[in-house]
Formats: C-alpha cells, sequence, structure tokens
C-alpha cells in the first residue's frame, strides 16, 4: 500500500463529500455579493483578532465582548453568510474529524495529552 495513494484518494473522498460541496456552493453564493463577501471576510478576521488577543492571555473587556456579540449577531442575520459559516463548520468538523483518526492511529499525541498521573504512570 502507497500512503500517498490512499492520502490521494482520502483527498478525492473529502472533495466528493456533500459537506464539502455544500461549503463550496455556500462560499460561491456568497461570493456573488462582493459587499456580504467583504462582510464575512472583516468578520472572520475580527475573529482571529480576537482569537489571538486572548492566546497571548488578554482576557476581553465587557465593552469587547458586547460589541464583538452586535457584530455576530448582524453578520449571522444575513441569510448568505450564515449559510456560508455553517457549511464552513460542518466541513471543519468533519475534516477534525479525519485528522483525529490518522493522529489516533498513528499514535501522533505521544501521551502528551494525558493527565500527569497517568502519564507518569502514578
Amino acid at each position: 500500500m502507497n500512503v500517498y495513494d490512499e492520502a490521494n484518494n482520502l483527498a478525492r473522498a473529502l472533495k466528493e463529500s456533500t459537506e464539502y460541496k455544500n461549503f463550496l456552493a455556500a462560499k460561491e453564493k456568497l461570493e456573488q455579493d462582493p459587499e456580504k463577501y467583504e462582510m464575512a471576510k472583516d468578520y472572520m478576521r475580527k475573529q482571529m483578532e480576537i482569537q489571538s488577543f486572548q492566546m497571548l492571555g488578554n482576557e476581553l473587556t465587557e465593552e469587547q465582548i458586547t460589541a464583538y456579540n452586535t457584530i455576530a449577531n448582524t453578520i449571522m442575520g444575513i441569510p448568505e453568510i450564515a449559510e456560508f459559516f455553517q457549511a464552513q463548520m460542518y466541513f471543519s468538523v468533519v475534516f477534525q474529524d479525519i485528522t483525529d483518526i490518522m493522529a489516533k492511529a498513528v499514535d501522533l499525541d505521544m501521551g502528551l495529552f494525558d493527565s500527569e498521573e497517568e502519564g507518569c504512570g502514578a
């Protein structure tokens, strides 16, 4: 068995999955409206900024949380954008599940995520 051939087969299967096809269709539909497409991109940038901010150990203020929630509610109230993010989420779940399956198959985590008690044999 050639592992690269199998990887290519998996890639083809992903491209043929309902989740991927739905994601592509939602993306294409959103791209047809440049204003809504830019709104979605701006929202994703804002999400990444907030995640980066939090990953650096910072906490959001109430004002930042309120402002973000207002933007999120506005964005998700637009059907084409909400459809895009929902389709993206469904495909992401499939992709993450596959990644997890492969990581577990080759014991990729090397026990890093075991609790200390389990890892130390205590």
